[in-house]
């Protein structure tokens, strides 16, 4: 049998722990490099040692495989690597809950039995990385040791050179499901893998090829697919536009917490009302025009806006949000010492990256990049915030689309009994009015930001309440409310149009202290809408009075006269730029539409150029080479009896290469008549001579050719033909394909008109 012999069967071993190595490393996207390491490690090694103890030592292997399985049973692996591997959890993964921190009691056995069968789930559940826990990490145990123990097994009983890499390949699909969405790449784990893959391939390899040749030829092979894996990997289509499919979208979440305490946007009045209670303090960068948010309300059922619910368990990231991101300006990282908030909402600018809350059980909601924590928020408690603040450009956002988003476009139409409500009605038609003439989403919600301020005014002793009544009733009787009205109102309006909105809670950036840091008042709190647009996400606008300037920026600070003989100055600012959008009609296609187009096309043109190179390279090259010498024979049956003749020797020279002749061009008429006389048949060689003077009389002479000699010249490479196919020694199929696969065969064929080679 032809396979992997003793020695190489137990070099093997070295690759499928490699193989199974990988695998744990792979769970870094999952939890950390540095946290799966030694589980990793010990789950790769310990049952690889098992399977060899088990077997009596490589002196004990045996190339017959059925031998392998007659002389070795394999319940005694199988058996003495569970009990090791509930050692090995129980010692580095359940250490409190084993006798002697090594042993584990039945019930810890039971407890990591459910550990394995519920890690799955709870890793879907939270948001990458995930907590190093040992009732999570024992997955990956229980992956990396089923890898190694089948690999080791598949690679001492069989014969066969890549079966040993299959469990890997298999158990390599969990860690890379679980990790989407987790910080890092797959990229440098697939090339490992491929380099591991590789080695088994090379030490298995069959005992007919030497080693030593094995090992050059094919360890820089290896070497040369995992380069191209890792350099090409990155820019394959689809892997930097395509958002991979993440089985987080289809768990179920758990039951979430009951979120105790009133909701921050009904607080809005009542903390109006009192405007001095300390809140919570910020120390670091923090701009006076920037907002601190507090929740995201994305839910109405006509009566109140609820606060979202799709909270995950976080060890502090804040994944990026699947509905785009618009360009970063900057990274700010503030610290902020919780006051008298006392509600379960930590306070974040813009959109979060990480946080960092010792003793919080922290839950974020991956759409708005809202953070919560687990009860109510104590004075005192303090915790680190890291933040990308946004540059959002009213010239990219002017044409962009609305997001294609029914969730947060929907708002109830009938009441209880199934009839329209006629509040809404009322606020659909005012938002039609406020918004008349725009051709585009980002100008309609310019528009009606613009329409809410000059009709409405801002009074903190104005009613509370935003459902439809108190909405129509803000709108059209007293037009007198604070940001509960003016940011609900504006959401609710945005709806009608088919704009999706939703509304934030948040505070003002406060008063800056002495010390530089920021003291954050109930008197601080706002409330605003956001609109979603396709590519760039949740866009801020602020449509109440004395909160922004005409279009939705913060208000700015005063800016230096121009002298009245200069020019108007071209718009600057965020405020600026849309007031000049919100008076003017769509006069052409966006400029950033097509460079977007461009720059999320350019990878996957570049490689459908590469792509469909290949493809013509990889056909058209062998159908040349098969189809060249037909049409060659064609050509050189076409034109005048002189030209005929000469195509017949041609022809004849070619078949005499398929006979073994060599292709030097050097040879002469006279020879190639020699190495066919000798060669062939006498019926066959022995037509040569005559046609070779022939040759030579017209090209070097003034003989006079006619048609019977033309006719004469091409029965002759028949018979020549068939002679080379019936004589023995003719070279073998494969050397004949390969000298008709050369280049200069190829062009040889095509070049007209036809020279050389005689």
């Amino acid at each position: 049998m032809s396979g992997p012999g003793i020695r190489r069967r137990g070099w093997s071993l070295v690759a499928t722990t490699c193989a199974a190595l990988c695998v744990g490393f792979a769970f870094r996207r999952v939890f950390g490099t540095g946290e799966v390491m030694l589980t990793a490690i010990l789950s790769a090694i310990v049952p690889t040692l098992v399977v060899l103890a088990c077997s009596g030592g490589p002196k004990r292997f045996v190339t017959d495989a059925e031998k392998a399985r007659a002389t070795r049973p394999l319940w005694p692996s199988l058996v003495l690597s569970a009990l090791a591997w509930l050692l090995v959890v129980s010692a580095s993964l359940f250490r409190d809950r084993a006798v002697g921190h090594v042993i584990p009691t039945p019930a810890g056995m039971r407890d990591i039995a459910a550990a394995v069968v519920d890690a799955p789930k709870s890793i879907l559940t939270t948001v990458l990385p995930a907590p190093a826990d040992g009732e999570l990490l024992v997955l990956v145990s229980a992956c990396v040791w089923v890898a190694a123990l089948a690999g080791a097994e598949l690679a001492l009983r069989t014969a066969t050179v890549s079966l040993p890499a299959l469990p890997a390949l298999l158990a390599l699909i969990v860690p890379v499901i679980l990790g989407v969405g987790g910080p890092g790449s797959n990229l440098p784990i697939v090339v490992a893998m491929i380099g591991a893959i590789g080695l088994l391939l090379l030490i298995r390899a069959p005992e007919r090829l030497p080693a030593l040749g094995t090992a050059v030829v094919g360890v820089p092979i290896v070497i040369a697919l995992a380069c191209v894996a890792a350099l090409l990997g990155p820019d394959l289509p689809g892997t930097r536009t395509r958002r991979p499919p993440d089985l987080r979208d289809l768990v179920a979440l758990p039951q979430p917490e009951r979120l105790t305490g009133i909701s921050p946007l009904d607080r809005i009045s009542a903390w109006l009302m009192s405007p001095d209670q300390p809140m919570f303090s910020v120390a670091g960068p923090s701009a006076p025009d920037r907002y601190w948010r507090l929740t995201v309300l994305d839910r109405y059922d006509g009566s109140s806006w609820y606060p979202v619910r799709n909270l995950r368990a976080t060890a502090g990231r804040v994944p990026e949000s699947p509905d785009g991101r618009p360009p970063v300006l900057s990274t700010v990282v503030n610290t902020v010492t919780v006051r008298d908030l006392g509600d379960i909402w930590l306070p974040g600018t813009d959109r979060p990256t990480e946080v960092d809350a010792p003793g919080l059980r922290l839950r974020v909601d991956p759409g708005s990049g809202v953070i919560a924590s687990g009860s109510g928020l104590r004075s005192g408690t303090r915790y680190r915030i890291d933040t990308r603040v946004p540059a959002l450009d009213p010239d990219r956002l002017q044409f962009l689309p609305a997001a294609q988003d029914p969730a947060n476009t929907a708002l109830p139409e009938s009441d209880a009994m199934g009839r329209p409500i006629p509040a809404l009605e009322s606020l659909r038609a005012k938002a039609t009015v406020a918004t008349s003439g725009s051709t585009f989403p980002y100008q309609q919600a310019l528009r009606l930001a613009q329409w809410l301020r000059a009709n409405h005014r801002y009074d903190i002793s104005a009613v509370p309440g935003h459902s439809y009544r108190n909405l129509q009733f803000f709108l059209e009787t007293t037009k007198e409310g604070t940001s509960e009205q003016f940011a609900t109102a504006f959401a609710v309006m945005a709806r009608t149009l088919n704009l999706p909105s939703r509304v934030v809670v948040g505070f003002s950036a406060g008063r800056e202290g002495a010390n530089g840091v920021r003291e954050v008042r109930s008197g601080d709190i706002v409330a605003w809408p956001e609109v979603e647009f396709e590519g760039v996400g949740w866009v801020p606008f602020f449509p109440t009075p004395g909160q922004a300037t005409d279009s939705g920026a913060r208000k700015q600070a005063p800016e230096q006269k121009t002298p009245a003989t200069s020019a108007p100055a071209k718009p600057v600012t965020r405020a600026e730029k849309d007031r000049e959008i919100a008076g003017q009609a769509r006069s052409g296609p966006a400029p950033d539409t097509a460079s977007r187009t461009t720059a999320h096309g350019d990878g996957a043109r570049w490689w459908l150029l590469v792509a469909a190179g290949a493809g013509a390279g990889v056909v058209g090259y062998p159908a040349a080479a098969a189809i060249g010498p037909v049409l060659a024979r064609r050509r050189r049956r076409r034109g005048g009896p002189r030209e005929q003749v000469i195509g017949a020797w041609r022809q004849i020279n070619d078949d005499l290469v398929g006979a073994g002749m060599r292709t030097s061009g050097s040879l002469t008429v006279g020879e190639i008549a020699d190495y066919g006389a000798t060669r062939l048949p006498p019926e066959a060689g022995a037509r040569l001579p005559e046609l070779a003077s022939l040759v030579n009389d017209i090209a070097y002479g003034d003989r006079r050719v006619e048609q019977a000699d033309a006719d004469a010249a091409w029965r002759d490479r028949a018979i020549v033909a068939g002679a080379v196919r019936r004589i023995d020694g003719r070279p073998r199929a494969h050397v004949r394909a390969y000298r008709r696969m050369r280049p200069r065969s190829v062009a040889l064929v095509f070049r007209s008109p036809d020279k050389g080679r005689e």
